[in-house]
């Protein structure tokens, strides 16, 4: 009973975690047709609140799958993946509009997009799927 339980728990994380994502691309158009149709003077600044709201959800999301340690559902990694993706693309777009009318966000360098390259994107997904050990340090 107890791992039926623990099974229902991390579908429900899951879940959670897609709704999350879900509503921060819905998020992310709305302000995208706001941007292209230039009516953006009182929503911004709400709109960008509850995106960073959002993203801090799925945020604590993620570390909260994480820190279950149970096996990783592969469809349902992918599933996310491919909703983070259109996200991040959405949000690059947005930053992109958001320049072109003189508006320029601040980011933590971590949160920039393709921060660190596309070469170590792919090591860290290598690494995550177990394609590519992490070298240890010695200690000397």
């Amino acid at each position: 009973m107890q791992q039926a339980e623990k099974k229902s728990e991390v579908n429900a994380l899951w879940q959670e975690l897609h709704q999350v994502c879900a509503q921060s691309i819905e998020l992310a158009q709305d302000l995208s047709s706001c941007l292209r149709r230039g009516t953006v003077d009182n929503q911004l600044t709400p709109l960008l609140e509850e995106s960073a709201e959002r993203v801090g959800h799925l945020r604590q999301g993620i570390r909260d799958l994480a820190r279950r340690g149970e096996p990783v559902n592969a469809e349902q990694r992918e599933y996310l993946l491919d909703q983070m993706r259109l996200l991040l693309a959405l949000e690059e777009e947005n930053r992109t509009l958001l320049s072109s009318k003189g508006i320029h966000l601040n980011t933590p360098r971590s949160y920039r997009y393709h921060a660190g390259g596309r070469e170590r994107h792919n090591c860290r997904s290598r690494i995550a799927k177990g394609d590519l050990a992490v070298p240890r340090r010695s200690r000397s």
